[in-house]
């Protein structure tokens, strides 16, 4: 079996990491993948799809366009090169991460005779946007792969999509295992506090106002209590800075910034970790980062977080309302018997659930049973 992803990308962002650790984990697995994404156009010094691929030794190919902004003449490039590509290499499935790698593959694949199956991944947080375009393109698909069941159910019914069809495979996760150093002092977290940590864009639509109300709550009821906010973003002064002036709570919040080399320290300082929203590309990359290190979590009950944490057993799942929220944050931080429970069991499922491993033959055996049910008539 030979599959051809396609990326339109270059950016390590949204559905780029996901994409790249699939292809890593399929090839792992002795399947024949190559990843086809945007090359890199300028001298770029951060992370690149092009450089992560060539750091895994992923199989690639660079030669398609894969322009999602304004560009007829790269859009007409790869509808003329994608078919004939895929006739050449014998490919057998064509997998598209973004609505523009999706289009592409349809319209290149169109009225040629033999064409290979099309598999598309909603990487959305709510799942794809309905509509007359994206329904077309779904008319021309053979298999649908989602990250949760409850945005599963939602294409199948947005686009009438068959469910056989169609798998949830969640995100796969790589536990780190590498050094950590102490970084509490560094953050201005003091000798015995318990710190909440919170990862993510810095972005309104995150849930960042239930979580700063809620921490004031908790604040206001337990002293020793630091929140650790990490990440970055334009937005910062609204979703942020000016909340935590209005509620009095610069001296308890700490705004870590963005972290590369002590990520991982960072997060081993946290006692206990919160989410209300998953990021545009709904992985909730940080959470499973975090779980996979044993950390407690409490999440809202919106879109894949309650299938990443099952209430109870490796956290808490509550509504987007900071009465509730600071409750379950009391009772964590003052419980240490439930915190610990938790941790280990947070580990354990990141460890059996979400495995690069685990993923890759997932989507294999979907794959395979693709195959057997041929193209859609």
């Amino acid at each position: 079996m030979r599959v051809l992803h396609l990326l339109s990308d270059w950016k390590w962002t949204g559905a780029s990491e996901p994409a790249v650790s699939l292809c890593e984990a399929l090839t792992s697995c002795g399947l024949d993948v190559t990843l086809a994404f945007r090359k890199t156009p300028i001298d770029f010094p951060e992370k690149t799809v092009e450089k992560e691929a060539k750091r895994r030794n992923l199989a690639f190919f660079d030669g398609f366009r894969l322009n999602r902004y304004f560009s007829p003449g790269d859009w007409l490039f790869d509808l003329r090169m994608i078919g004939p590509y895929a006739k050449e290499h014998r490919i057998d499935i064509i997998h598209a991460h973004l609505s523009h790698d999706h289009g592409s593959a349809v319209a290149g694949l169109l009225f040629r005779n033999n064409a290979p199956l099309l598999v598309r991944t909603d990487h959305k947080r709510d799942g794809l946007e309905a509509g007359l375009g994206m329904s077309w393109l779904f008319s021309h698909t053979d298999g649908l792969v989602t990250y949760s069941e409850k945005i599963r159910q939602h294409d199948v019914k947005a686009f009438s999509f068959p469910e056989e069809r169609s798998a949830v495979v969640p995100p796969g996760i790589n536990p780190y295992r590498g050094p950590l150093k102490d970084v509490r002092r560094e953050l201005g977290v003091g000798e015995g506090e318990k710190v909440i940590g919170v990862i993510g864009r810095l972005k309104k639509d995150r849930g960042y106002d239930v979580i700063l109300k809620a921490f004031r709550r908790l604040r206001n009821r337990m002293e020793g209590v630091k929140l650790v906010i990490v990440g970055r973003s334009s937005q910062v002064e609204e979703s942020i800075k000016k909340p935590l002036a209005e509620l009095s709570l610069e001296k308890d919040v700490i705004l870590a910034g963005y972290r590369t080399d002590d990520y991982f320290s960072v997060i081993n300082a946290f006692d206990l970790f919160v989410m209300m929203r998953a990021g545009s590309d709904g992985s909730a990359r940080a959470l499973r980062e975090v779980m996979a290190m044993g950390k407690a979590a409490i999440v809202s009950n919106k879109g894949m977080l309650p299938e990443l944490v099952e209430d109870g057993q490796t956290g808490f799942v509550v509504d987007m309302d900071e009465t509730g929220l600071a409750e379950k944050m009391e009772r964590v931080l003052r419980d240490d018997r439930l915190r610990k429970m938790f941790e280990t069991k947070a580990r354990d499922v990141a460890e059996s659930r979400w495995s690069y491993e685990v993923q890759g033959r997932s989507v294999i055996a979907f794959y395979e049973k693709l195959l057997r049910l041929g193209k859609r008539a």
